[in-house]
């Protein structure tokens, strides 16, 4: 008996480490800026390249920041990775319809309903690959909005927004990034992480 159970054992590990035929290797996944991605255009990777931004093709309507005046802060983070959380913030905080975070959070496209309005170092990273993106107004004064606040201290109020000047000649030609007034339209392009 205790040979029929030894037989069986080995024949039962033989059969379980042989390599099965179907068993493919696993393709890795690899990005480029520029590449066309989860519904938009890969326009800033991570480190490790397997996570990014992309933005979509095309400019969404032009709209304010909204919440002009607001006494406490509601979303001055400026960092790559926190325009979903900012464009979350201030959809919770402001009352006001049609303003730039509620369109880009309201935004379903080309199968996906995860768009944010990026934050102020997203939108300079998607202003260093507007090219490869497209589809932007670079005329004078062509002016993206972010969603991250810009909070001159001593004021006591949060008037104004970070914004990036997309046109082939800046306004200002020290700088591209602005701020700006929250009640003054500018263009919006919609992102969305993966």
């Amino acid at each position: 008996m205790k040979r029929i159970l030894l037989i069986l054992m080995m024949i039962s590990i033989s059969f379980s480490c042989d390599k099965k035929e179907d068993d493919a290797p696993t393709e890795v996944l690899t990005f480029e800026i520029g590449d066309n991605h989860e519904g938009g255009i890969i326009f800033y990777l991570d480190a490790s390249s397997m996570h990014g931004l992309i933005a979509s093709e095309e400019d969404q309507e032009d709209a304010v920041w909204g919440c002009l005046g607001n006494t406490t802060p509601i979303s001055q983070d400026t960092s790559i990775g926190s325009g979903s959380d900012n464009t979350a913030a201030i959809v919770a905080a402001c009352s006001q319809d049609n303003i730039a975070a509620k369109i880009c959070a309201a935004l379903s496209l080309n199968g996906y309903d995860d768009w944010f309005l990026p934050s102020s170092d997203e939108l300079e990273q998607l202003y260093l690959h507007r090219d490869v993106v497209g589809g932007f107004d670079e005329s004078y004064g062509s002016v993206y909005i972010s969603s991250s606040e810009f909070f001159p201290v001593g004021t006591g109020q949060h008037l104004n927004c970070w914004v990036h000047d997309f046109g082939t000649t800046p306004v200002i030609p020290a700088s591209r990034k602005l701020n700006s007034n929250k009640d003054n339209p500018f263009h919006i392009r919609a992102v969305r992480a993966f």
